[in-house]
């Protein structure tokens, strides 16, 4: 078609359109008017009579002479409005830029007021999409404005910006957008790019670039390349936008301003290149320019989305020139195809300095793109290009990395985990606060667990820590915790912090603070009688409790099934005696007749009774070799002081109802020793916090190397007492460790939360424990004190699973002047053993923590005595 929309005209019509405007309008129009001023005259000399002003002519000639007076007058008047279409033609220019500077002022004003910011956090999961990219644009591209909000607001403009701010190594990736967009804007980025994450800004925290510096802006290249398409991503399907941000250094940004427009923009721009091509037969043309020709034709279809683009481009790097130089290659490279745009370099004006999102429309400033063009700067880079590796130099020219969610992190929004309990600092690009766990959610026990040196201790101590500043404040009405620590390390922590409180002036309800040293070292000793009558419970149930305490072998095989039978008879007759009995007892049922005959004197269940009387000699030898239980707990000094006292020193119930910190000390104990010990204070706990009522205050029981006790016990409490206001903490190494896969099954089926530090050998476990959540290959891999955190809770009654990354503080400790030790040297064990005085000093002011000079003594008096009635009874059967 040529211009004037003639089937197989030329571009040449167009100058005839002058000559047709002068011989059918202008010529013709003339000759009428001079003949309408000529008529007068003429009909005068042929009639003879004068031409007058007044009557009418008859017939034909009056017709005539009527219709060029009218023609006359018509075009009379039209000759006197000349001068003024002459004003109008002149001043219409003046009153189209006077309008359309009041119009884009006004929209300019409505855009300021109504402009929202976001970031956007691109993962370390995040694809090259083309599809998923296309779509971004496509949709950004129907973001228009019907009729009335285009004359209340204008048309949509956005702005995506990519900047390194000054002093930082970080590249962010900004967006502004006009309020009323903003669900289109988050429903289209989270639909695309589901792993990202958005964060809204407020406008001074959208990264400006400030005074001076170097830049300019693109324009489109003009000669043979004019009109023709730039690069589309869909076609190449590859990124470039890596290897832009790569030029960049700190204080500059790359800034992209766009706005769907029309498609006859696009027409227009493609409008000199089509008509240069279309006439000619592809047979005449060059490679070159069948090329351009097909590629017109494949992308002027009539259906592509249209915008209206600047790119600018500003550093205020103090080697501005050559980074703007070097960034803007970078562009032109990527942008570059048939057609080609090209930098315009001008210090004296920057284009980004102005914060309004509509930009003015400056002769050779914007230029018209498609959304396959546009798609090359407008989507996020795909992660595994280097520009998302923080570069292992620091060197001053050293490039920049997109700031990025790694593996498992993510954002918390400001209701989510922010009260109870605080596990840590949220480790997140953008965002640092507290999270806290509810007391509740830690009723449903958590496991934690990390190699040696990775911050498994840190993050226990930050749990603990974070209930005793809120049992400071009030510990009245704070719960409390129990601390069990055979390796001596967080109780030295804990206990340090405790008593610079004090030394600080800090008053402390130290009647609520108990430390029981259980460890060879002690001086004074707690009793912890393994046959303590429960309250609340019958005796059959006491004695089964000790007797899985005892043999905490787990397993249903006969043998054992057996052993915890006969013990169990064993048990249960010593409850029933009105003396009070201690595991000597267990010896001496089975060795000592005469004692055998005393208690079961005293026994009242007829099935025990019964058993007893009916016991063979081979049940007896049998009894006997579950006496290898025993023994050593007889035989090892401490385990007499603490097993063969007739109390039971711990007032569970009144530490868990009143709120009591409690640190028990099981350094030094042996395997055997330590999962008797650490059984039975687990059965105690439990069979307590089960006849607690419902909604009784918290208690978080805590087990450092909890690997070191793995007992059939812990099986049932995470099973039930999730419903008891306890909370058991598992505090473990690798956890491969775990040998009990029963246990392990029990966690994964109950447990509320996991965290976990990194390792390896345990590693896969943790994932199967997460149920695929926290994989293998990033725990392997997380920073010292860094922790990933699992979490099973109920949203909206169902079962919901979260992840996320938490840093905890180093455990830090105070000298005795109240200053920080510094762990390169010894005064981080001066400072722990500080802490551990001033926890046995309480214990030796605790009325329930014995001398063990007088333990042994009467523990030696205990033992002679039943002694002296085996030997008694000895005796009357020799006599007999």
């Amino acid at each position: 078609m040529s211009w004037l929309k003639v089937p197989g005209g030329k571009d040449e019509d167009l100058s005839s359109i002058p000559r047709m405007v002068l011989w059918f309008f202008i010529v013709p129009v003339g000759v009428l008017v001079v003949l309408a001023k000529l008529y007068p005259f003429v009909r005068e000399k042929l009639e003879g009579t004068p031409t007058t002003s007044s009557g009418g002519s008859t017939g034909a000639l009056g017709g005539i002479t009527q219709f060029f007076d009218s023609i006359g007058s018509f075009f009379e008047s039209l000759w006197s409005l000349v001068p003024l279409l002459i004003v109008i033609l002149v001043a219409a220019p003046f009153l189209y830029v006077i309008v359309q500077y009041f119009r884009y002022r006004y929209y300019r004003q409505q855009a300021t007021a109504d402009v929202r910011y976001l970031r956007i956090l691109p993962s370390d999961q995040t694809k090259l999409e083309v599809d998923k990219v296309m779509t971004l644009t496509r949709t950004f591209g129907g973001m228009i404005r019907h009729l009335q909000q285009r004359i209340n607001w204008g048309t949509p403009w956005f702005r995506i910006r990519f900047a390194m701010t000054k002093h930082s190594r970080e590249i962010g990736i900004y967006l502004s957008y006009p309020k009323d967009k903003r669900n289109s804007v988050y429903d289209t980025i989270r639909s695309v790019y589901p792993t990202a994450e958005i964060h809204d800004l407020r406008a001074d925290q959208f990264p400006e670039p400030e005074a001076g510096g170097s830049g300019g802006h693109f324009r489109f290249a003009r000669g043979r390349r004019k009109g023709l398409p730039l690069a589309s991503l869909e076609q190449k399907k590859e990124s470039q936008l890596g290897n832009i941000l790569n030029c960049l250094r700190p204080g500059t940004i790359v800034d992209l301003q766009f706005a769907p427009t029309t498609w006859k923009a696009l027409e227009e721009r493609s409008e000199d290149a089509l008509d240069d091509l279309k006439d000619k037969k592809m047979a005449d043309l060059d490679p070159e320019q069948k090329a351009r020709k097909i590629s017109l034709i494949r992308r002027v279809t009539g259906r592509e989305l249209t915008f209206q683009v600047r790119l600018s481009l500003w550093s205020n790097h103090e080697d501005a020139a050559n980074i703007v130089r070097s960034t803007a290659n970078a562009i032109e490279t990527t942008m570059n195809y048939d057609g080609a745009v090209y930098f315009w370099k001008h210090d004296w004006w920057n284009p980004i300095a102005d914060h309004n999102p509509i930009p003015y429309p400056i002769p050779f400033t914007l230029m018209i793109w498609t959304g396959e063009e546009l798609a090359n700067l407008f989507h996020l880079p795909p992660a595994d290009h280097w520009i998302y590796q923080e570069p292992s130099d620091d060197a001053k020219d050293s490039r920049g990395y997109i700031t990025h969610l790694k593996k498992n992190q993510r954002s918390l929004e400001s209701h989510e985990w922010d009260s109870g309990v605080m596990i840590g600092q949220m480790k997140h690009p953008l965002e640092q606060r507290e999270v806290r766990v509810p007391y509740d959610q830690l009723s449903k026990h958590f496991i934690l667990t990390g190699a040696n040196g990775m911050g498994k201790s840190s993050c226990a101590v930050e749990i603990i820590q974070s209930m005793i500043d809120d049992w400071v404040k009030d510990p009245d009405t704070a719960p409390g915790f129990t601390l069990l620590d055979p390796a001596r390390e967080i109780i030295a922590i804990v206990e340090n912090r405790l008593r610079t409180l004090v030394e600080k002036g800090v008053e402390l309800p130290l009647d609520k603070i108990h430390h029981y040293n259980l460890s060879d070292d002690t001086t004074h000793m707690l009793g912890l009688n393994l046959l303590t009558k429960t309250k609340g419970y019958t005796v059959n149930q006491v004695a089964e409790q000790v007797a899985e305490v005892i043999l905490y072998k787990s397993g249903q095989s006969e043998s054992v099934v057996r052993g915890k039978r006969l013990l169990t008879m064993i048990v249960h007759g010593l409850l029933e005696d009105n003396k009070e009995h201690t595991i000597l007892g267990i010896d001496d049922m089975v060795n000592n007749p005469r004692f055998r005959k005393e208690v079961l004197a005293e026994v009242k269940d007829p099935y025990v009774k019964r058993f007893w009387a009916n016991v063979t000699p081979s049940e007896l030898k049998e009894m006997g070799l579950l006496l290898n239980r025993i023994d050593p707990l007889l035989q090892d000094p401490t385990m007499r002081r603490m097993f063969l006292q007739l109390e039971m020193g711990l007032e569970i119930r009144r530490y868990m109802d009143e709120g009591h910190l409690v640190m028990i000390d099981l350094f030094g104990m042996e395997e055997h020793e330590l999962k008797v010990t650490v059984g039975h204070l687990l059965s105690q706990y439990h069979l307590v916090a089960k006849k607690r009522a419902f909604g009784s205050k918290f208690h978080l029981l805590m087990i450092e190397e909890a690997h070191l006790v793995q007992v059939p016990l812990l099986r049932e409490i995470f099973l039930e007492d999730r419903r008891h206001d306890m909370g058991l903490g598992l505090v473990t190494r690798d956890i491969d460790q775990f040998e009990d896969r029963e246990l392990l099954q029990a966690i994964k089926a109950n447990v509320g939360m996991v965290l976990s530090c990194a390792q390896t050998e345990g590693a896969d476990e943790v994932q199967d424990l997460t149920r695929n959540f926290l994989k293998t290959d990033f725990l392997e891999q997380l920073p010292e004190r860094t922790v990933a955190v699992y979490i099973r809770s109920k949203r909206n009654q169902r079962s919901d699973a979260t992840t996320f990354v938490i840093s905890n503080h180093p455990p830090y400790v105070c000298t005795p002047e109240g200053e920080i030790a510094d762990h390169r040297t010894v005064e981080v064990e001066e400072a722990h053993q500080w802490g551990l005085e001033w926890g046995m000093q309480l214990m030796r002011n605790d009325p329930k923590a014995r001398e063990i000079e007088e333990l042994d003594h009467e523990i030696a008096e205990y033992m002679d005595k039943t002694t002296e009635l085996a030997i008694e009874g000895d005796i009357e059967e020799s006599s007999a």
